[in-house]
This record gives C-alpha cells, sequence and structure tokens, in this order.
C-alpha cells in the first residue's frame, strides 16, 4: 500500500517506537535477555536486540523502528503495520527506553604474577606449543601468568587499550572470561596482508595451529587469527544461524578478509556451531570448515604428533 494512506501525523508516532520498545511494552515474553545489554527473541534466536537496534542474523536484515520490524519480520504491509502500532499507542502509551553512554570502570585485567614460569612451562610442556610463539605473545602483552590461581591469561586489544582476558588455570580444567571483558575484542592475531582468517574456539587451538604452521616451515605470522572464547556452545544450541559477537567485530575492524577457515572442536557443538555460522558468513566470505578429523581439537592433534 502507499504510504499516502497513513496521515503524516501517524506516521510521525508510528516512527518513533523502537522494535525493542514496541516488543517491551506489548510483547514482553518475547524477549530474552541475552548478556548485559543484548536480547534476543524467543521465536527467533539470531534476531537480536541491542542499543536501540535490531538484527536478524539468519535472514540479514535489521533496522532500529517497530515498523521496520513488523514489515520485515512479521510479515505485514507498510498500512497495516502503521495501522496497528498506531492502534497500541492509542490505548496505551509506551515506555520508552533512553540509550546514554554510562561512565564505565577502565578495564582491569587480573594482576601478572612476578614471572610467566609455570604458565610458559604448561603450554610448552604439556601443551606442546612452540616457545618462539609463546614467548613472541608474552612480549606483546597479550599472555601471561596471573599472580591469583596461576592462570593463562589471553588478553585481547582495543586499539592499544586491554579490553578482553580469557582465563585458563593450569593445574585444573577451570577457564573464564574476566569480569568486565568486551567479547568484541577477544583473542586474536592481525595481519592487514592477509585476506585469510583462522578461527577457533580457544587460544591455546589458535597457538596450537600456529605451531603446526611452524612445524612445516610456514610462516605463522602469515594469517589473521581469531579466537571465539567458548562462544560455540550458545550458538550451537540455538535454532537459527547465528554469528558471534567476536567474529563479526573482528570482520568489521579488519575488511581485508575475504576467505575464513574454521578450525571448531570436533564434536557436536563444534560442528554444529560451525555450520550455523557459515551459513551467514557465507554470504560475504569464501568459508571453509577445516575441523580436526582424527582429533577432538586441534591442540589434541599437535600433542599426538610431538609425544
Amino acid at each position: 500500500m502507499s504510504k499516502r494512506f497513513i496521515r503524516k501525523s501517524v506516521l510521525e508516532k508510528v516512527r518513533t517506537l523502537s522494535a525493542f520498545d514496541y516488543l517491551k511494552n506489548y510483547h514482553p515474553s518475547l524477549l530474552i535477555k541475552n548478556g548485559k545489554k543484548d536480547y534476543y527473541h524467543r521465536e527467533h534466536d539470531s534476531l537480536h536486540f541491542s542499543n536501540g537496534k535490531w538484527y536478524w542474523w539468519s535472514q540479514g536484515v535489521g533496522g532500529t523502528t517497530a515498523l521496520d520490524y513488523l514489515i520485515a519480520v512479521e510479515g505485514y504491509d507498510f498500512k497495516e503495520a502503521c495501522n496497528y502500532l498506531a492502534g497500541l499507542m492509542n490505548i496505551s502509551d509506551p515506555v520508552v527506553t533512553y540509550y546514554h553512554k554510562k561512565e564505565t570502570k577502565p578495564f582491569e585485567l587480573p594482576e601478572k604474577d612476578k614471572s610467566n614460569n609455570l604458565v610458559i612451562r604448561y603450554l610448552c610442556e604439556t601443551r606442546k606449543i612452540d616457545r618462539e610463539i609463546v614467548d613472541y605473545f608474552i612480549s606483546k602483552g597479550m599472555l601471561y601468568q596471573s599472580a591469583n590461581f596461576r592462570n593463562a591469561v589471553f588478553v585481547g586489544y582495543d586499539g592499544d587499550m586491554p579490553a578482553y582476558a580469557f582465563k585458563r588455570n593450569i593445574f585444573k580444567d577451570f577457564k573464564l572470561e574476566h569480569t568486565g571483558s568486551n567479547k568484541a575484542f577477544s583473542f586474536n592475531y592481525q595481519n592487514k596482508e592477509s585476506n585469510v582468517l583462522h578461527v577457533f574456539e580457544a587460544a591455546i587451538d589458535l597457538l596450537s595451529y600456529m605451531t603446526l604452521l611452524k612445524m612445516v616451515d610456514i610462516d605463522y605470522k602469515s594469517f589473521n587469527y581469531l579466537s571465539l572464547g567458548g562462544a560455540c556452545e550458545k550458538i550451537a544450541s540455538k535454532t537459527e544461524a547465528d554469528m558471534p559477537i567476536a567474529l563479526n567485530a573482528f570482520l568489521e575492524r579488519n575488511p581485508n578478509v575475504q576467505i575464513i577457515i574454521f578450525h571448531l572442536d570436533n564434536d557436536e557443538v563444534g560442528r554444529g556451531a560451525t555450520q550455523k555460522i557459515m551459513m551467514i558468513a557465507r554470504r560475504n566470505y569464501q568459508c571453509f570448515d577445516n575441523h580436526p578429523v582424527n582429533f577432538k581439537d586441534v591442540n589434541e592433534e599437535l600433542v599426538s604428533i610431538k609425544i
């Protein structure tokens, strides 16, 4: 239907209503909280709402207003959507969400230990990662040993500032993102001259793959690398295709990337996450699934070779 059948005052009014506020006020049961600021749709779990915007990853569409949402997601035509929203707003004025920048405390890394000896021994002797690679990331401030609990800490940066840290204990099976970490800056290595990105579930798998390349005389700094920091289980559990925050943010910062090679774990979660992510990523990138065939993960493959 043509827009001329909708009064200007009505159109202006309905366009003030965001998709998030529409659902929050009139269909709150459809919103599921997903972290501090993000929500997703109960019936479409790749449809995310954040900071006044929405994006439906599985369909590749997004917007801001409730009008956009009703047309793209619910299948309304323009006139139907306008009249429906106007009717709701006349019955009950929506409570509007205001977005403003809060003063946030600077991200603080876990306290560093006096040395990195235990972490170096764990990564090089137990995990069989090449010492040169471990030393390189330590020298860049991207890897260190924490004072408390002796965790291996893998650091991601926003420019020159630490913005993310993943903690992996060297004595027991404890692994967790550090409080306040921004997933958009998950542990990674960037090479602006390369168009290839290798993607892993864990930082240790990333370093393991670098080691495997070095063992066959391939320069491990020749490519881009990204750890998803344990996001795969959530992706795999969804019914729709979805894109991890870390991967989407890395691709936005690195337009040089054209090829993505996935090395996620060889289990139900890893394989499922790979397929769901690739459904979206292959719209704009060449994508390849290169998960370990005879091993659970890349590090297990490395250890088997070095024993």
